[in-house]
């Protein structure tokens, strides 16, 4: 009988280090180097909305940035717990998506000389031309389009580079990153931009498919609404088209967790 009770304290002694060492370790997110929103892993847009969600739901997060292929990669071989930005209209791998965080609106940059300033407003517009895309996911939509000559190339700033130097014509690229790297590079001149998105999709955060991406969702999921609803978000994005829908958000949630007076709009209302 001693022995039994000596065997079961040793059991529940490693059960609980297991246990502890389970809930210290700090959830690690690798995200694809997005221009502006994901550029080391302490500066974005995307990085501060992460330090917001380690704030609200006590969890340790540790992220990285790595090349859009090799974050895929990494993740998708389980070397991380999550995989920062998705979006949702790409073919998802095996895994536990979140509630959309952020609306994806991608615009057609374009060289002015070639199609005139205000001349290009949808992708048929670009029928017959070079237009290039960046390592990022793209929608069917867009990579479908037979009439288009498509040409992948490594980086948003490649993209803007190659459209400068007359190496493509346009390209497809996501608004914030977009309009970002154009300025840094000096091309408000000779690089144009549609107003109206082309395509827009929502983004995810992808979990790995275990028990501890069920609770690492869960938690995500819970502090991006919070974030929704008491205008984070807003002020963060800064622009009330790329907040997600709050209804979309709220068929994920238990009933207990629905904030009635949620205002996603709150940092856009004048006081």
């Amino acid at each position: 009988m001693r022995l039994f009770s000596l065997a079961l304290a040793c059991i529940l002694l490693f059960n609980s280090h297991v246990l502890a060492a389970q809930s210290t370790s700090p959830m690690r997110v690798v995200f694809p180097y997005i221009p502006l929103m994901a550029e080391t892993s302490d500066h974005g847009i995307f990085i501060e909305m992460f330090d917001e969600i380690a704030t609200r739901s006590g969890k340790e997060v540790s992220i990285d940035i790595l090349p859009v292929k090799r974050a895929m990669q990494d993740f998708n071989n389980g070397e991380y717990d999550a995989l920062g930005a998705y979006p949702s209209l790409a073919e998802i791998p095996v895994s536990l998506a979140s509630v959309p965080f952020y609306r994806r609106e991608n615009l057609i940059f374009y060289r002015t000389t070639v199609f005139g300033l205000g001349n290009v407003d949808k992708l048929s517009d670009l029928d017959g031309t070079r237009v290039g895309l960046s390592a990022y996911q793209y929608p069917a939509y867009i990579l479908d389009r037979k009439e288009l000559s498509l040409e992948r190339v490594p980086s948003d700033t490649f993209l803007l580079r190659m459209i400068a130097n007359d190496r493509l014509d346009a390209a497809i690229i996501e608004r914030f990153s977009g309009h970002y790297v154009r300025n840094i590079l000096g091309l408000e001149n000779a690089i144009s931009v549609t107003d109206d998105p082309v395509t827009t999709e929502n983004v995810l955060t992808l979990f790995k498919a275990d028990l501890d991406g069920i609770e690492n969702r869960k938690a995500f999921n819970k502090s991006i609404y919070e974030m929704l609803c008491d205008g984070t978000l807003g002020k963060l994005y800064g622009r009330e088209s790329l907040l997600p829908d709050q209804m979309i958000i709220e068929r994920e949630l238990p009933k207990s967790a629905i904030i009635e007076d949620c205002n996603p709009t709150a940092a856009f209302t004048d006081d």
